[in-house]
């Protein structure tokens, strides 16, 4: 991929790869905490990219380390990605501030996977279906703020057109059955997901209400994976207010975990298509 990654990406990576050669040397964070005399707190900040951490600090570390010239030179250069300022006029300058990291990263990770349990997700709404959201707000947006909303959401979905990455949703079947707009809306945001699976690096999967319950089903969220060094993945859950981005390996990990129990319980590919196709029929 040669789009340069977010430098709140390379953050993170920077704080895991610092976390692997403390662990390498067999130090825990009270020791590094030790060497830049301040608290654990802080280190663990470091290492799960929530922190920055200024050179001084970076070349104090990695002698407490014993980092070899290589590892030295690949942190350092991680510190200066960390850093990178982002180009005045970006595309994710559109967006409000707690949604820019998440545009950043849409077009730049390797494979995304997202789970929706009440809303179709951004990235494949039709205009109508986005318009009909978009109403529902209050106080409602003006025509022009909605108009502007659309648009950029509109650009966002690009991103599927790029082969190279992966994309993977699981949806509830709720979401399907909240009528959004007329029939005819929902019918058509409807086909839309058809197509939708028949793109070569997509993959939709619905969980039927015939599941039951299943873990994590009322969970909104999407994971951002990069074949970085070491490899990361960051969290961006959905709330009301913002979001939430969780970049750290304890927690990742238990979102790993509960997607591919979501894959479990939701139907296969195939098995969707069809349903799907059943429920458009019925509009």
């Amino acid at each position: 991929m040669d789009q340069q990654l977010p430098a709140t990406v390379m953050k993170i990576v920077l704080g895991h790869e610092l976390a692997r050669l403390r662990k390498l040397a067999g130090l825990i964070q009270e020791d590094s905490a030790k060497v830049l005399r301040c608290t654990q707190k802080k280190i663990g900040f470091i290492e799960t990219g929530n922190s920055g951490i200024k050179p001084l600090e970076l070349d104090g570390l990695l002698d407490a380390y014993g980092a070899t010239a290589a590892d030295r030179a690949y942190a350092n250069d991680l510190a200066v990605e960390a850093n990178r300022r982002a180009k005045r006029g970006a595309f994710n300058t559109r967006f409000p501030q707690h949604l820019r990291l998440l545009i950043d990263m849409e077009p730049t990770c390797r494979r995304m996977w997202s789970s929706k349990s009440m809303v179709v997700p951004g990235l494949l709404q039709t205009e109508d279906y986005m318009r009909t959201t978009f109403r529902a707000w209050r106080p409602p947006p003006s025509q022009d703020q909605m108009d502007k909303d659309t648009t950029d959401r509109l650009a966002r979905q690009h991103v599927l057109d790029n082969v190279d990455q992966q994309f993977w949703f699981i949806l509830d079947e709720a979401a399907l059955r909240r009528t959004a707009g007329t029939p005819a809306i929902m019918k058509a945001q409807i086909m839309r997901l058809v197509e939708t699976i028949d793109r070569p690096n997509v993959e939709l999967q619905v969980v039927p209400f015939s599941a039951g319950y299943y873990m994590g089903q009322s969970q909104e969220y999407a994971i951002f994976g990069y074949d970085t060094n070491p490899l990361v993945n960051v969290v961006y859950r959905e709330q009301y207010d913002g979001g939430e981005y969780v970049g750290d390996l304890d927690r990742t990990a238990a979102y790993l975990t509960l997607w591919e129990q979501q894959k479990t319980a939701a139907a296969g590919p195939e098995q969707s298509r069809r349903f799907l196709l059943d429920l458009a029929a019925s509009l």
